[in-house]
């Protein structure tokens, strides 16, 4: 996984590209968290949100508004920002702010790169509105996504 991983990062960190925000999902909690760890171990000077310990690194309340979380998470100044589990903020919002947040990922080009890892869901699909463009990567149950304004025809990174 780590490979994988650090391929796509190596192609999604160079500083010519211009939607950089990424997700990893997988429907397999336990995958999950492997991607959260290995994105700890290659990515050590990013800040790094867990839903499963909200206390670490400052993030925002759970409960916060949508403006709250969405300057953290895009204006505030990182080296990079991982969130893994987002539903633990996203939980309160109304689908339309939850759309908001995965339009952002999709959409916000420049500034610092923002990574969301998170379970799959049928809410997740219901929201995405292509805003982020699936690919799964090979060997994997992982999807890699990536800004749905990005260019299809990218190389294939698995």
């Amino acid at each position: 996984m780590i490979d994988a991983i650090q391929t796509v990062l190596m192609h999604y960190c160079a500083e010519n590209t211009r939607y950089k925000h990424l997700g990893f999902s997988s429907k397999d909690m336990a995958i999950v968290s492997q991607l959260g760890d290995a994105l700890k171990q290659l990515l050590p000077e990013y800040i790094f949100w867990d839903g499963d310990q909200p206390g670490l690194n400052n993030p925002p309340a759970a409960g916060c508004s949508r403006k709250v979380l969405m300057d953290a998470t895009f204006k505030t100044d990182y080296p990079g920002l991982v969130i893994s589990r987002p539903g633990y903020w996203l939980h309160t919002f109304s689908d339309a702010d939850k759309s908001v947040f995965w339009s952002a990922l999709g959409a916000k080009d420049g500034g610092h790169q923002v990574i969301v890892v998170f379970p799959e869901s049928h809410e997740f699909n219901r929201l995405n509105r292509h805003f982020l463009h699936p690919e799964p990567l090979d060997g994997l149950s992982v999807t890699l996504w990536t800004s749905g304004k990005k260019q299809h025809h990218q190389p294939k990174l698995s």
